[in-house]
């Protein structure tokens, strides 16, 4: 099957933005010959990591990479169209993780140790990773070309999904005993599949377990749309489906949780460009949608204390909300190509990204003509998002049915973005295709 939940909507740039400034700075990290496909932080915001289609994974020290935002020679700006200051592969200390025969689909962090990471390929194979001793542990052969990876809460469990809609559950605590090379004997880790879960005509995308460290919830996103809620049995490692609603009128691609202490919301992003925000207390209630997409929205995240989401799409900006109240609260970063990997640093305000190539076929005309009408498109979004009554919908009661929200159509025609006509700047087009770049926007104050 073609790729769903994971689409080929990826780039080798990344960009790591520290919201809460009043002046934007640029950080450009240059990570991989190809497409960028995954972005995650580790627990402690000391690395981040990222995965390409160029085989490839990359642990980048997050803090000196972010020091470097106040240093004289990185340019403030307010988007794309100034300079950045651009950082290689030698300018910022990482690791280049070599092992995967195929395109690196998605990587995470292990939510307890820190230099531990996984990963996940379309060459048949999970790997883990010690980024500390840049080291492959251990590689774990699967029966399909995987696509997505979760951790559970208490790592020690790690959830893999194949394009055949076939969920793997690996134990990651077994230990083997085995002799170094003086002849003694140690214990060390052996991850080992343990149970397997096939999904008959029902395409599963993304999958997650809420956020509590001993949780049994495991939440799945279908393609029709709906979210199944299992009861997740860490002992015979089994999920148990005992409840499905449906949130979103197109196939729900993404979801993140809260990962404050509050723990009261998730986030799910979907074919029908909207984005459905929910409340845990009060059993699952969607309480606002996030309306400005026009197009799927392919990745959401919450800030590390809960009060901003943000949301992407192949539209040509990045979203910033309140998840209380769905109202945009910076400028959006506006991106010359798709968006499909968000990551925000665990202890402060900085968001990772990535895009894909432009598709000049498609988006030249608006994509590239961005460094004429930046300031122009920054003031207008702001005008129409202060005219427009409300900032999003009210809750929908026990059934959790977010499908009223598309046929708003009003409501969705004041936030259509206005291509701009004009001759494509063909001088972009290389910078376009060609650079990391990392953005800090300036905040609303309400």
């Amino acid at each position: 099957k073609a790729p769903r939940a994971r689409p080929l909507l990826h780039s080798s740039r990344i960009v790591v933005m520290a919201p809460k400034l009043v002046d934007g700075k640029t950080i450009e990290l240059v990570a991989h010959e190809r497409k960028v496909n995954s972005l995650d932080f580790n627990a402690s915001g000391t690395h981040l990591a990222s995965a390409s289609v160029d085989h490839t994974i990359r642990a980048w020290d997050a803090e000196r990479a972010l020091a470097s935002a106040d240093v004289s020679n990185v340019n403030v700006n307010r988007g794309p169209s100034s300079s950045a200051s651009s950082l290689s592969a030698g300018a910022v200390p990482n690791a280049r993780l070599l092992g995967h025969r195929d395109s690196v689909e998605q990587i995470r962090f292990s939510p307890i140790r820190e230099d531990e990471l996984v990963s996940v390929s379309c060459d048949k194979t999970v790997k883990f990773w010690d980024v500390r001793q840049k080291k492959e542990v251990q590689s774990i052969p699967t029966h399909g070309e995987n696509i997505n990876v979760a951790w559970s809460p208490n790592g020690k469990t790690v959830c893999i999904g194949d394009r055949n809609d076939t969920l793997t559950f690996i134990d990651c605590t077994a230990m083997k005993t085995v002799k170094t090379a003086s002849g003694k004997e140690v214990e060390v880790k052996h991850r080992k599949p343990i149970s397997r879960k096939v999904f008959k005509d029902t395409e599963v995308n993304e999958f997650a377990w809420d956020r509590e460290k001993e949780s049994d919830k495991f939440f799945v996103l279908t393609g029709d749309g709906k979210v199944q809620c299992n009861m997740w049995d860490e002992k015979k490692y089994t999920i148990k489906n005992v409840h499905e609603f449906t949130a979103h009128t197109g196939g729900c691609y993404t979801i993140a949780f809260d990962p404050s202490e509050k723990k009261t919301h998730f986030a799910i992003g979907s074919a029908d460009s909207l984005v459905s925000i929910w409340n845990i207390p009060v059993g699952y209630m969607c309480l606002r949608t996030v309306e400005r997409h026009e197009t799927p929205v392919r990745t959401v995240a919450f800030s590390h204390d809960g009060n901003f989401l943000a949301s992407a799409s192949e539209d040509d900006f990045i979203d910033i909300c309140d998840p209380v109240s769905s109202k945009r609260v910076c400028e959006p970063i506006f991106v010359r190509a798709p968006m499909n990997a968000l990551a925000w640093h665990p202890k402060t305000h900085a968001l990772a990204y990535a895009g894909d190539k432009e598709d000049l076929s498609k988006r030249k005309r608006e994509a590239l003509n961005l460094d004429e009408d930046l300031d122009a498109k920054a003031s207008r979004m702001e005008e129409e998002e202060s005219g427009k009554a409300g900032g999003g919908i009210g809750g929908f009661g026990g059934s959790g049915n977010a499908q009223g929200a598309s046929m708003e159509e009003n409501d969705r025609d004041e936030n259509r973005r206005r291509s701009v006509p004009g001759k494509p700047n063909v001088k972009q087009v290389q910078q376009v295709e060609g650079i990391v770049r990392v953005w800090i926007p300036k905040f609303v104050d309400e």
